[in-house]
């Protein structure tokens, strides 16, 4: 009996998974599930509201789509149920504070993992030798970001 193949497939995907993360986080950052949850647009009239650059706007939505984040009509684009459920602000069921947290405050120290792993040094906010809580416990806009 023979193994079955090996392929980098899953190595990629790990190692790529950021990208699909990034995306979905700068979408709640820009809100484009609240946007649409109050109707959905086409193209050139969400891409005109939520401010994005006409060069990437398609690229942009269509990797929503391609992730399962939106849909996509006849050249409309709007949230699918789980996201309009769980991504539009005005509702009570919105879980996107966390994923806001997650962009602002997290994403940027997971690029300083290898520097952490060789140094022992903590990366937090304030770098190196950084108390995270009681600096962010100083700062009234940062504490309530958190």
């Amino acid at each position: 009996m023979s193994s079955p193949a090996l392929t980098p497939e899953h190595i990629l995907q790990t190692g790529t998974a950021f990208w699909a993360s990034k995306t979905l986080l700068s979408a709640v950052e820009m809100e484009v599930f609240t946007e649409l949850a109050k109707h959905p647009e086409d193209l050139d009239t969400l891409t005109g509201r939520l401010g994005l650059h006409p060069r990437s706007s398609r690229d942009f939505l269509d990797t929503l789509v391609a992730l399962g984040f939106l849909e996509r009509q006849d050249g409309v684009y709007s949230n699918t149920q789980e996201t309009d459920l769980f991504l539009d602000k005005r509702k009570p069921s919105y879980i996107g504070g966390m994923l806001e947290m997650a962009n602002q405050r997290l994403y940027p120290h997971w690029n300083n993992l290898t520097r952490a792993l060789r140094t022992g040094q903590p990366q937090g906010e304030g770098g190196p030798g950084d108390e995270t809580f009681a600096s962010l416990y100083a700062d009234p806009k940062r504490l309530k970001g958190f």
